[in-house]
């Protein structure tokens, strides 16, 4: 139960929240276990199985109908909003959406915490994307606060709530379909473990890039590699947390410095978004941290190429064409979709369900 106030809840460390968030919500990246990696990357692949046929369309389209989920989206999004959307459809909740401050209460004055409390009260899901670093946690907190429960496995809990991006610090839901990626990637090379990841660009505000960071602690002889320009490099409590899991990194002032040793290379685009003093362009990407259609010769045979998109300059538009099997930002990008499938059947106990459909019908 929470017994804090909500002040003394966001003052807490991440570590110190995990035990109130259990596995009732999704906010952080360090709440996930190697299991509940495995686990969630299994059943991803298990439901996009099932929905290969019609039939099995049609028995995960069953599974959630009596459900109604809100994806509140305050910032900019594609690819989040969308693949939680089909998501949703797949598992057939009814979906509503509000992306638009100027036309909620929000623009009135109303608080996060009123916000949230009124959302709870219609749906029985809340996914939601904010510029807030603490938006997820408040709302967490909020509805662990509120008389609001629905019944899930035999239990009345307070509505879930899922993070699609909150602030510069945390998008955990995209980490765990990029380590989806990277284990579908690998699976013939003994997975992640003993793996060779090279970051690349702005590491300091991305939430993408951090959140995966944390999830490394879950792989054995994973080895990071930093490539960012020196205003643009990880933050030290990234570093921090790798220095405690004993997950060895390197920083490097370009792509090639390090392209030929790795195995995955994970582009990401200047975050200018936040940046406090507005430009009516977007700055170019330093030219040390451009992906060239040439790094791939300079790739192994078996690595592979990821970002999480949206992507500008930072990768050559013939990259995207080449034809080359070890780009895979793409397949990515679908990945997303599937682990978020698992990840809501997960949050609403649908998972025996799967598992029985599953093995009745291979």
């Amino acid at each position: 139960m929470l017994d804090l106030s909500l002040p003394e809840f966001l003052e807490l460390s991440v570590s110190d929240k995990l035990p109130y968030v259990g596995t009732k919500a999704i906010l952080y990246a360090q709440q996930f276990s190697r299991t509940d990696l495995d686990e969630f990357n299994e059943l991803a692949d298990t439901c996009r199985k099932i929905f290969k046929s019609p039939a099995g369309a049609d028995f995960l389209g069953r599974l959630l109908p009596h459900r109604i989920c809100l994806n509140f989206f305050v910032q900019p999004s594609s690819r989040t909003f969308l693949s939680f959307s089909a998501a949703q459809a797949i598992l057939g909740m009814k979906r509503m959406s509000l992306r638009d401050m100027n036309i909620s209460s929000i623009s009135k004055g109303e608080s996060l915490e009123d916000s949230i409390r009124t959302f709870i009260s219609y749906v029985d899901l809340v996914v939601m994307r904010h510029f807030d670093n603490h938006a997820a946690a408040t709302a967490f907190w909020v509805a662990g606060k509120a008389h609001r429960r629905v019944a899930i496995g035999g239990q009345e809990q307070p509505v879930p709530i899922v993070s699609g991006g909150s602030g510069t610090r945390q998008h955990p839901t995209q980490a765990l379909l990029d380590i989806y990626t990277l284990s579908k990637s690998f699976e013939d090379r003994g997975g992640i473990d003993g793996k060779k990841i090279m970051l690349v660009g702005d590491l300091k505000r991305g939430r993408t890039v951090r959140s995966l960071s944390y999830l490394m602690k879950n792989y054995d002889g994973v080895q990071l590699y930093f490539a960012a320009p020196e205003e643009y490099q990880m933050n030290e409590d990234i570093l921090s947390f790798l220095d405690e899991h004993n997950i060895p990194y390197e920083k490097l002032r370009s792509i090639t410095e390090g392209l030929a040793d790795v195995d995955a290379v994970y582009m990401t685009r200047i975050q200018d978004e936040w940046d406090t003093v507005k430009h009516d362009s977007h700055p170019p990407a330093n030219s040390n941290f451009v992906f060239h259609r040439d790094h791939l010769k300079l790739m192994k045979p078996n690595a592979y190429l990821l970002h999480p998109l949206p992507k500008r300059d930072e990768i050559e538009v013939e990259v995207d064409y080449c034809d080359d099997s070890r780009v895979v930002y793409w397949r990515q990008e679908r990945n997303g979709m599937w682990m978020r499938v698992a990840i809501i059947a997960t949050l609403f106990d649908c998972v025996d369900r799967i598992r029985a459909y599953d093995q009745a019908h291979s």
